[in-house]
C-alpha cells in the first residue's frame, strides 16, 4: 500500500466523507467526496497524553470515533508525549451513509500521527478497519479518490486508490431519516444465491471498466446490485423510485453506503438529477437534503477551515 499523504505544518485539516459500495461493489469499492469533517488543533493542549474534543456543532450520537481511534492508536503504538485538543465541525450527515464514522476514525488516527511520527497507510487502514468493521469507507477517507479494498484470508487488509473521472460528479439526496449501519447490515441475508453472486461480480467488474475507460453508457447497468440494495429498499425512503429513474441526464443511481443517502452520477445533468430526486421526496412528503458533490482526489490534502 502507498504511504499515507505527507502531513503539512498547518494546524487545520479535513477528512472527506465517502460513497461506498457503488451498487455492486459491496464492502470493496468507495469514493471520497467533497463533504468534510474539519479539524482545528487548539493551542490549549492538555498536559497529559490524551485527546480533548470540542464540537462546534452538536456532538455525534453514540460513540466519539475520533477519540476511539486516537485511543486505539495509543494502545497499539504507545501514548504520545503530550495531549492534543481540537475543535471539530462536520458537514457529513450522521448516520446518513456518507462515511461520517470512517472520517472521524481517520481523523483520530491522523491526530495521533501528528503527535508522534508518520506511519505507513497500511497501519492506519488496519486500525480503521478494526474500528469500522469493514475497510471501504475508511480506505476512501484515508487515501482519497476511488478506492478498491481487499481483505486477505488471514484478515490483513489492503487498499489501492485511483483518480475518479473528473467529469463525473454526484447529486445526492438524504431523506430526513437516520439509518444505523449496524442495523442496515443486520437485515442483509447471511447467504447469497450463486446467480446473484455472479451477477454482482460481473457488474462490479463492468463498473470499474466503465469508469477507467470512459464508457459511461455502461454505468446505468453496471451500478445494478442484487446483494444489499433490494433488501434495504424497505428501510430507505425513495430508494426503489430512485433506482428506477430513467432520465438521460443521469448516468446511474446507487445507494450511498447503507443509506439513507442516494447518489446519482452525472456529467452535465446535475439540475435534472436534482429535480428528479427532489420530486421523489416531494411525492413521498418526506424532508430531504440535496448535495452536489465532487470526488476528493487521491493524496490531495485540502486545507481545513478555522472553526
Amino acid at each position: 500500500m502507498p504511504a499515507a499523504p505527507a502531513q503539512d505544518d498547518a494546524s487545520d485539516f479535513r477528512v472527506p466523507g465517502s460513497i461506498s459500495n457503488l451498487g455492486p461493489g459491496f464492502d470493496a469499492l468507495s469514493v471520497a467526496v467533497s463533504v468534510y469533517l474539519d479539524v482545528h488543533v487548539r493551542e490549549d493542549a492538555p498536559v497529559e497524553p490524551r485527546l480533548v474534543t470540542h464540537f462546534v456543532d452538536a456532538p455525534p450520537p453514540g460513540e466519539n470515533r475520533i477519540e476511539s481511534a486516537f485511543n486505539l492508536a495509543c494502545e497499539r503504538f504507545g501514548a504520545p508525549a503530550r495531549g492534543i485538543a481540537i475543535d471539530t465541525r462536520c458537514d457529513i450527515p450522521m448516520r446518513g451513509g456518507l462515511g461520517s464514522s470512517a472520517a472521524a476514525t481517520v481523523a483520530g488516527l491522523r491526530l495521533y500521527e501528528r503527535l508522534t511520527s508518520p506511519r505507513p497507510a497500511a497501519d492506519w487502514l488496519a486500525l480503521a478497519t478494526e474500528i469500522e468493521g469493514h475497510p471501504d469507507n475508511a480506505a476512501a477517507a484515508l487515501l482519497g479518490g476511488l478506492t478498491l479494498s481487499c481483505q486477505y484470508e488471514d484478515g490483513h487488509v489492503e487498499a489501492r486508490s485511483m483518480a475518479w473521472p473528473a467529469d463525473i460528479s454526484f447529486v445526492t439526496a438524504t431523506p430526513g431519516a437516520e439509518l444505523e449501519t449496524a442495523f442496515a447490515r443486520k437485515v442483509l441475508p447471511s447467504a447469497i444465491a450463486r446467480p446473484d453472486a455472479v451477477f454482482n461480480l460481473q457488474h462490479a467488474l463492468w463498473l470499474v471498466h466503465a469508469l477507467a475507460s470512459g464508457d459511461y453508457a455502461l454505468l446505468r447497468e453496471a451500478l445494478r446490485d442484487r446483494w444489499h440494495q433490494p433488501v434495504r429498499q424497505a428501510y430507505v425512503p425513495g430508494l426503489a423510485e430512485a433506482l428506477a429513474l430513467d432520465d438521460p441526464a443521469i448516468l446511474g443511481v446507487c445507494l450511498s453506503g447503507s443509506g439513507p443517502t442516494i447518489a446519482a452520477l452525472v456529467t452535465e445533468g446535475a439540475d435534472a438529477a436534482e429535480a428528479a430526486l427532489a420530486a421523489i421526496y416531494q411525492r413521498l412528503d418526506r424532508p430531504y437534503t440535496i448535495r452536489r458533490l465532487a470526488a476528493h482526489p487521491p493524496y490531495a490534502p485540502v486545507p481545513g477551515r478555522r472553526s
